[in-house]
């Protein structure tokens, strides 16, 4: 089991929003769970690989808690270095259908209505515990649920989707960072404005990071996000692909320097032969990277909203088997 510090985090926001491909960026080398068609799809149209993908994954959130206690007793989930459950809310709104026809009857004769939620949150707690203790990284997507009243009227804001508002807090407050997913035309990544919104303040949605990275508008970049912590975690890049870090870096130095990024990417990648969707990546690391740089560096003791604008105009059935490792 590795010895490096772990992150848990949950990814949520619409659909489309690029949630699974980045973190699958981030977690590349990671056990997937959810639909195997879907995963795939965006690994190998977006980032140009094949993930490990569980073939036939739980469905439901007992299966998912056994699963996952089976990887973490068994030392298996290290092989892989992290784990990735996609769209956790379908998961979630599965179980809910399980435990709804498996209510018992009251005296009534009716099913009891509440039992699958105390089934939610039940098994949410387990799956809180189990996350913590398997030594691997661990992500989780949702779709995003807007604010409103719960069932006593008292107004829950809006945050992952699970079928109880009261659960929409529960989630987050175990994981180490929780965004929200959204497109900011200000972003200056040439091929998807992909920002993360963070502000544990906001009284409309839930969010947070223990890092102390993120704010309202970070880079939609959760692998670039975990490098700028003082937390030294460990980041699995695929085998062959570790000259991706060589090129981030380059990139985020140019920017960090003042460049613009479209400017710094050019410079970087002329005449550069790599697999396209590999160098995109690496391009888009490093455009992440050089705005965090610039925002750290210049913003820690700045009251003003001078870092802000800094960041903002840089540029305008079985397990399949572990992936090898360098």
């Amino acid at each position: 089991m590795s010895t490096h510090p772990t992150v848990l985090a949950a990814v949520y926001g619409k659909p489309k929003k690029r949630k699974t491909s980045d973190v699958l960026a981030c977690f590349p080398t990671a056990l997937c769970i959810g639909v195997p068609s879907a995963i795939m799809l965006v690994a190998e149209n977006e980032l140009g690989f094949t993930p490990c993908v569980h073939q036939d994954p739980p469905q439901t959130l007992p299966d998912l808690v056994r699963m996952l206690d089976d990887l973490g007793e068994t030392g298996r989930a290290s092989d892989y270095g992290a784990i990735l459950i996609d769209d956790a809310s379908h998961i979630c709104r599965q179980s809910m259908l399980v435990w709804e026809e498996q209510s018992p009857t009251g005296r009534s004769g009716k099913k009891d209505r509440f039992w699958a939620y105390q089934q939610l949150s039940k098994h949410i707690l387990h799956l809180a515990g189990v996350s913590r203790h398997l030594g691997v990284h661990m992500a989780m997507t949702f779709h995003e649920r807007p604010g409103g009243m719960n069932a006593d009227g008292v107004y829950c804001p809006g945050g992952p989707d699970v079928p109880s508002r009261n659960q929409t807090e529960v989630i987050p407050s175990w994981c180490d960072i929780t965004v929200r997913a959204q497109i900011d035309a200000n972003y200056p990544d040439p091929w998807f404005q992909s920002v993360y919104f963070c502000d544990p303040q906001d009284p409309e949605w839930v969010t947070g990071d223990r890092n102390g990275i993120c704010y309202d508008r970070t880079p939609g970049n959760l692998r670039e996000i975990l490098n700028a912590s003082a937390t030294d975690y460990s980041l699995r890049r695929l085998d062959g692909l570790e000259w991706q870090d060589t090129v981030a870096e380059q990139i985020a130095s140019v920017i960090a320097a003042g460049q613009p990024a479209h400017e710094a990417v050019t410079q970087t990648v002329a005449g550069m032969s790599a697999h396209p969707l590999h160098l995109r990546w690496a391009c888009q690391d490093g455009i992440a990277r050089g705005i965090l740089r610039l925002r750290k560096n210049k913003s820690l003791f700045d009251f003003t909203e001078a870092a802000e604008a800094a960041s903002q105009s840089s540029g305008g059935p079985s397990l399949p088997p572990p992936p090898p490792t360098s």
